[in-house]
């Protein structure tokens, strides 16, 4: 899977969520297999900012750059552009597989 970008508040970072970024998160989070499915619903911002950070810094690795986002930079990135968690999650879905409206829209037409 390639990675994407995503605009934080006029900043562009690559962005994956890979299986390496889900298996940090669950790391930091302690989050079980089970519940990944459950991503993106009912999260605490802290959750929330972890997975995206994770997302970041896995989208940073494949393409082969050095990411020197820390958690805390990306949390004030956030704070000017607060609709950035939205896209990430759209940015969630689309990689791994889940209904997007775009998708959700096509099927309708038929």
């Amino acid at each position: 899977m390639n990675y994407t970008f995503i605009e934080i508040n006029e900043n562009k970072h690559p962005i994956k969520f890979g299986f390496a970024a889900l298996a940090k998160y669950s790391k930091k989070t302690n989050t079980s297999l089970q519940d990944l499915d459950k991503l993106g619903t009912d999260m605490t911002l802290d959750d929330a900012l972890t997975l995206i950070h994770c997302g970041i810094e896995d989208g940073y690795r494949a393409s082969k750059q050095k990411c020197e986002l820390t958690i805390d930079d990306l949390a004030d990135l956030i704070d000017g552009d607060f609709d950035s968690i939205r896209r990430a999650m759209e940015i969630l879905a689309e990689q791994m597989g889940g209904n997007t409206k775009s998708k959700k829209l096509k099927a309708k037409k038929k």
